[in-house]
């Protein structure tokens, strides 16, 4: 639940959306209170296009995370991927 609502506002911040509240607080004292958690990255294929935001100890479809960063498994195509400081 936790990750959930972090990687929700990591997306809103990466994004530049509109956050409510003190959405970006309550998210940046999740990642204190659990700093095994790391900031989150949004990660995107190049050539597929497909995008997530991930934890570095996630593999989400189609992404696999590797000793570089992640890999999109469809395309066999190492993904870039950018950390999101709250």
């Amino acid at each position: 639940m936790t990750r959930r609502i972090v990687r929700s506002t990591a997306e809103k911040v990466f994004r530049s959306d509109d956050l409510v509240g003190d959405e970006r607080e309550v998210a940046a004292a999740i990642l204190r209170a659990n700093p095994s958690f790391g900031n989150p990255h949004a990660v995107l294929c190049d050539w597929c296009h497909e995008k997530r935001t991930l934890f570095r100890d996630e593999n989400e479809g189609p992404f696999r995370l590797t000793a570089r960063g992640w890999l999109c498994e469809p395309c066999n195509e190492r993904a870039s991927n950018q950390e999101i400081k709250l």
